[in-house]
């Protein structure tokens, strides 16, 4: 092959970008690849919070302080310390007494930082949720969210997919488990270019090939149809109410170019939701009279360029032109000083930062764009149903999982009622659905109709060996049937695929106590209080085993 002078560097650089993307999976590339022919463009990038949403403590956009390290949780009687030995996080949890104690170490980060981190603990592969947070607005340290409702420190919280993908890339998830990984736990922490643009494997061989023919091309999400470019970006900033896969989807199954709908359906509350949550985005740019005006036409892309933040001096300004380029300036009836004093920033008034519902101690932007600030925002009716979000259609299946869903978090009756009816007639016409199955006989379950959902529990887990659900709770049910031989089976098949089910591993140790087999409860006992020291049952549970192991010596 013949290169002259003049491209002997291009094609170098091209040729190492080809090399780079076989150390990643076949047809995705690495943002390394993509780098070394857009590299002005990959240096901006990584300067982003979606950049940088995930990764090894210590690094990332922001550092942590550590001076006010320490908090208390009254409600607990736990406090807790987080500190930095030799670079490395960890995090300690002491009760003043000193009868429940542990540190555990904190080896990553979620979230950029721009407005909140959280951390993940590690152990046997597994990994879990940390239960502190560090809160960049106040640099202080405290609970996680939503860790606030546990009467001690929660440690064994799965870090699943449904997380990790919308923080991460290339996830190296170990098949039949639910929150196992390698190590590192992903290719690449944050937004990976190709999350956006699709694989890149294909069109870096276009590219170093010569001819520029055949190959797939990268994709350019504002150059396609309004449908699939918002999916793009609706993959992660749409919460939603619920959402739910659609049968045979997982969480990586959504690309670039596709529509999000065919991965997952999101459901929203029928009416305006109340305040804002944390990736609700999407959703309240819906709700604003810019968007319902312009139509198809506004987008995230308007106002955001996702390589570039504009730095503080010019933030105002940026988002000002963003504004004026529907928006004449004389509409602004504040008067010439006080747009002085506020920098002619837009945001301040018609984009405030404001609390969101599902998290403590932080403020995001507020997309509905209201005219005016607002003193209240109602919400809907107590018996607002679920509407497919943009009104959109629902598989029937789908609609039976939302209300499953939402009526395990809320344990709303009316969604509980209507939840329990859809299931019934979505395992009537589709009995292989495991999800259905799992959802339905859970519901009996709690409703003490164990004899409906054992036979569920049962085709749930000849259709899928992965699942861990119906091995827990049709483990409960023999156990409370005395059947401790048939329940401990299915509680250590749980457990090979998520390590931390700390109360199925107490309630196995029991199961073991009571069939006569202490020493396999006592192992229990220890592994559990190994993961979770600061949860008081085991140690009471081991103590008092301990105690008759030694009357019977």
């Amino acid at each position: 092959m013949r290169i002259t002078a003049t491209r002997s560097s291009r094609f170098y650089i091209c040729l190492i970008a080809l090399l780079l993307c076989h150390s990643y999976a076949s047809a995705s590339a690495g943002s390394a690849a993509c780098a070394a022919c857009h590299q002005a463009i990959c240096e901006s990038y990584k300067a982003t919070p979606m950049a940088a949403s995930s990764g090894s403590t210590g690094s990332g956009l922001i550092q942590e302080r550590f001076d006010h390290a320490a908090f208390d949780n009254p409600p607990t009687g736990f406090r807790y310390r987080i500190y930095q030995d030799r670079g490395a996080y960890s995090v300690e949890f002491m009760k003043p007494d000193g009868t429940l104690r542990g540190v555990k170490a904190l080896p990553y980060f979620v979230g950029s930082g721009s407005s909140a981190r959280s951390y993940l603990l590690a152990g046997d592969g597994y990994l879990f949720e940390a239960p502190v947070a560090y809160y960049s607005g106040t640099a202080k340290w405290d609970l996680a969210p939503n860790y606030d409702t546990y009467a001690y420190p929660y440690l064994t919280r799965p870090a699943a997919p449904a997380c990790l993908t919308c923080h991460s890339s290339f996830l190296k998830t170990v098949p039949q488990t639910q929150n196992r990984y390698g190590a590192p736990p992903f290719g690449e922490g944050g937004v990976a270019c190709e999350r956006c643009h699709g694989p890149g494997e294909s069109h870096i061989r276009k590219m170093t090939s010569g001819s520029r023919e055949g190959g797939a091309a990268i994709l350019n999400p504002a150059k396609l149809d309004a449908e699939r470019r918002d999916s793009i970006c609706s993959q992660c900033h749409l919460t939603g109410e619920v959402r739910v896969m659609r049968a045979g989807r997982d969480w990586q199954s959504f690309q670039p170019g596709g529509r999000l709908y065919d991965s997952l359906t999101v459901f929203v509350r029928s009416g305006t939701s109340p305040g804002m949550k944390v990736t609700s985005h999407v959703e309240k740019l819906a709700q604003s009279a810019c968007k319902r005006a312009s139509g198809e036409r506004l987008w995230c892309g308007t106002c955001h360029d996702p390589h570039v933040v504009p730095n503080p001096a010019r933030r105002a300004g940026w988002f000002r032109q963003k504004c004026l380029s529907c928006h004449d300036s004389a509409a602004c009836r504040e008067t010439k000083a006080a747009r002085a004093r506020r920098q002619d920033d837009c945001t301040t008034c018609h984009m405030p930062k404001s609390p969101v519902v599902d998290a403590q101690h932080v403020v995001y932007t507020d997309h509905s764009i209201p005219r005016r600030p607002r003193t209240s925002e109602a919400g809907p009716p107590r018996d607002a149903g679920l509407v497919v979000f943009g009104g959109g259609r629902a598989e029937s299946r789908d609609i039976a999982l939302a209300y499953a869903i939402a009526a395990s978090r809320t344990r709303d009756a009316a969604f509980q009622s209507r939840a329990l009816t859809l299931l019934q007639e979505a395992e009537h016409n589709s009995p292989g659905d495991v999800e259905v199955l799992l959802y339905l006989a859970e519901l009996y379950r709690n409703g003490n109709q164990e004899d409906l959902a054992v036979p569920l529990y049962q085709r749930a887990i000849r259709l899928d060996p992965a699942q861990v659900t119906a091995s827990v709770g049709l483990g409960g049910i023999m156990m409370q049937r005395g059947q401790d031989a048939e329940a401990i089976h299915l509680w250590q098949d749980a457990l090979s695929k998520n390590g931390g089910l700390e109360l199925v591993r107490i309630n196995m140790a029991m199961a073991q106590w009571r069939s006569g087999d202490l020493r396999s409860a006592e192992s229990s006992l220890v592994k559990a209080i190994d993961l979770n020291p600061g949860f008081a049952t085991p140690v009471e549970m081991l103590q008092r085993l301990r105690q008759q192991l030694r009357q019977a010596r």
